[in-house]
C-alpha cells in the first residue's frame, strides 16, 4: 500500500477477531479475564463449583483479586468460596491483591471479612 493511501478497517467486533486472545474455558479463566457473563454460565447453569482450586491450587477468587475484579470477586464469595482460602504457599486472595495494587477488588474481600494478619509461607501478610 502506498503512503497516501487509507485503508479502511470495519470495526465491527463481529468480525474482527483478536489473535491472542484467550479462551474462556472454565470459572478460573473467565474470573481471571473478568467475564462475568461466562462465569455466571458456568456456575449457574452448568453446576461449576467455586470452592474448589485449579490443578495449581489457584481459587476463582485468587483471580478475580488479582486482576481487581471487585464485581465478580463479590459473586464468587456470593456463590460459595471462603474469602480466606489459601493457595500452596497459604497466599489469600488479598495477598494477590496486594501484590498489583487491585484496591477495589482488595475493598470487597475485606468487607467480607478477609484477615489481614493471614500469613503465607514467608511470614507476608
Amino acid at each position: 500500500m502506498a503512503s497516501s493511501e487509507i485503508e479502511v478497517v470495519s470495526s465491527d467486533s463481529k468480525t474482527q477477531k483478536n489473535p491472542t486472545e484467550v479462551p474462556v474455558i472454565d470459572v478460573f479463566s473467565a474470573s481471571a479475564y473478568g467475564d462475568f457473563q461466562k462465569l455466571r454460565k458456568f456456575v449457574e447453569q452448568d453446576g461449576a463449583s467455586l470452592s474448589n482450586p485449579d490443578v495449581h491450587g489457584y481459587y476463582a477468587l485468587h483471580w478475580a483479586a488479582l486482576n481487581n475484579f471487585p464485581d465478580i470477586a463479590q459473586y464468587i464469595i456470593e456463590h460459595g468460596d471462603d474469602v480466606n482460602a489459601s493457595e500452596n504457599i497459604q497466599q489469600t486472595a488479598l495477598h494477590w491483591t496486594a501484590v498489583q495494587g487491585a484496591i477495589a477488588a482488595a475493598d470487597v474481600l475485606l468487607q467480607n471479612g478477609a484477615r489481614v494478619e493471614a500469613a503465607d509461607v514467608n511470614g507476608y501478610r
